[in-house]
């Protein structure tokens, strides 16, 4: 918990950004937004195997999707669902997940922190745990330790009005994730729709 706070500490008196947003001012905008859809690329590499995928995120306010595709369908899968259910598709077959990040880890044989995906990606600390983070010159995340897991933050760009992460590299144990992200688009709140 002090963790957490320190790293909220420091969001707030950090400089502004390339973005002209401070780390509390960008959290602002990225809580007011409905959602956001991301897709990019992802290396795998467990210490025992390692495969190359595309992958999309799509956060809407009651739902997520991650869906990755691998070359000529390998390591393909896809999570969706809310808070309380979550089901994954892989290899044709279809599980509910009542633990989702348990349950992943048996089917994976590796632990996917998907409770704190959407913060991270995004550049910020998940608030439900206490976080350890070094911000860079323009007061975004450079690494982030959290929930076992380091994440570096290599570089940013502004997208959307927003300065977003374009590479995270994250690391838990021999686990490695490296995720390049080609699109962000925030999605467009239900009365600008109309």
């Amino acid at each position: 918990m002090l963790g957490a706070l320190a790293v909220l500490a420091a969001c707030a008196h950090a400089p502004p950004a390339e973005d002209g947003l401070s780390a509390a001012e960008r959290r602002e905008r990225l809580a007011a937004l409905p959602g956001w859809d991301m897709r990019g690329r992802i290396a795998i590499d467990t210490g025992e195997r390692a495969f190359q995928a595309r992958f999309r995120w799509l956060e809407e306010p009651d739902s997520l999707l991650l869906n990755v595709r691998g070359l000529f369908g390998a390591g393909s899968f896809e999570i969706k669902g809310n808070d309380a259910a979550l089901t994954l598709r892989t290899r044709g077959e279809t599980w509910s997940l009542v633990d989702p990040e348990t349950e992943l880890s048996a089917r994976f044989g590796w632990w996917l922190p998907v409770g704190s995906l959407d913060a991270w990606l995004v550049g910020l600390p998940d608030d439900a745990y206490a976080a350890r983070a070094e911000t860079g010159a323009n007061g975004t995340l450079a690494t982030l330790e959290q929930r076992l897991w380091t994440l570096e933050y290599a570089d940013y760009e502004v997208t959307s009005g927003l300065l977003l992460p374009r590479t995270i590299d994250m690391h838990h144990g021999q686990l490695r994730l490296q995720l390049t992200v080609d699109s962000w688009n925030p999605l467009a709140a239900a009365a600008d729709v109309q």
